[in-house]
This record gives C-alpha cells, structure tokens and sequence, in this order.
C-alpha cells in the first residue's frame, strides 16, 4: 500500500490500493455470511462500500476477487508460520510443533479468511480448489523441511504429509463450519499428536501433545 504524500488528499495509487483492500476484506465477510455461490458482487461492494465500477476496475469478475483474497491470505498465514519455524537453535520436532501452533493462532485470529479459504473454496471453482491443494503442499513442505536431522524415522516417504496436513484440516474445518474458530487452540494437541506420531514415536507425540494441552487450560 502507498504512503500518503504531504497533502491531506490521497494519491490515486492509495485510494485504489485501500478501495481493493476494502473488497478482499469485503468479500471474506460475506463467505463468512453465506456460501461462496450466494454471495453477489453487490453484496461485496455493499459491504466494502465503493461502487460497482470501482470493483471491475480492480477485478474482472467475484471469482478474480475470491482468488486474490486467497492470495493474500495465504501469503499472510505463510509468513507467520515461517517465522514461527525459523527460530535459530530449533530442533526438526521443535520447527513442526511451532509451525502448527502458529497456523492455528492465525486461523483463530482471521475466521473470516478461515472459513472462506478452508470451506468456501471448495465451490469457489478449479482455481480456487487448486489454491486450496497448493496450501496443504505448502504446510506439508513445512513438515518435511529439514526432516533428515530429526534423527528418527526417516524413511517415511515425504508424500504421507500431506495426507497428515489434509487429514488435520478436516479437523479444524469441522470447527470453522460449526462457527467455533475461536476454540481452535483446542484440537491443537489432537493435530500436534496426530502430525508428529508417525515420524516421532507415539512416546514422544503424546508428550508434545500434552505440553500443549497445558498451555491452554
């Protein structure tokens, strides 16, 4: 986004920036509402309040806006789940346990984003679906970054994450459908056991899992 100038007026550059931003926003909100298939162009410009040109100015149509929200969001949540892992001096087991705690936190904390990237995207059309499969890939490289110094069970191939990552998504969909993304943190030790079990030992899993029960009672 633009910085303003010196003058109290906006440049043209800010306004476009802020009135596209209104619209991603705007269109998260309404999927939040009501299906991806039943929510109109009107109902996103209503909500953002700019005018239907502004909106194809900016986006050829609701699914360009859909996706662009997907981007955006998407590189958000990647963001904050690297920072998570690369703290130095972090063990294998500990860079997969920070990354899943943080994807959860930044669920909680974006339901709207939540929801439309995890429930709506599913009728949002082949772009989307395809968004929504390069996430679990993206989470999935995560779990196996650096995986040869974990020191155990290395023999797993590198595709059973991504059955692990989906099989956790389900889980957490399950919450966002139901309107509880607050409660998140909760299936954390659930998702943390489940993740970590086959390349850590049921021993050890358990452990993580409970260590993170105990943070949030």
């Amino acid at each position: 986004m633009s910085a303003r100038g010196d003058s109290d007026v906006p440049s043209r550059a800010f306004t476009v920036e802020s009135q596209r931003d209104r619209l991603l926003d705007a269109m998260a909100a309404c999927c939040a509402e009501k299906r991806y298939a039943e929510v109109s162009v009107g109902d996103v410009v209503a909500r953002a309040g700019v005018s239907r040109s502004t909106f194809y100015n900016l986006f050829d149509d609701k699914e360009a806006c859909f996706l662009d929200a997907y981007d955006e969001i998407l590189g958000q949540f990647v963001t904050d789940v690297m920072h998570a892992i690369r703290t130095p001096g972090l063990s294998w087991e500990d860079q997969a346990e920070n990354g899943l705690r943080a994807a959860l936190a930044f669920m909680r904390s974006e339901p709207d984003f939540a929801r439309m990237c995890i429930v709506d995207v599913f009728s949002a059309g082949p772009a989307a679906l395809e968004r929504y499969l390069s996430a679990i890939r993206v989470m999935a490289t995560f779990i196996n970054m650096n995986r040869d110094r974990s020191g155990s069970r290395g023999e797993i191939p590198d595709d059973i994450a991504n059955y692990l990552i989906s099989g956790a998504v389900v889980v957490i969909r399950s919450k966002v459908v139901d309107g509880n993304t607050e409660i998140l943190p909760a299936v954390g030790p659930d998702i943390i056991y489940g993740v970590l079990c086959p390349y850590v030992g049921q021993e050890e899993a358990l452990e993580r899992a409970e260590r993170y029960a105990r943070t949030i009672s």
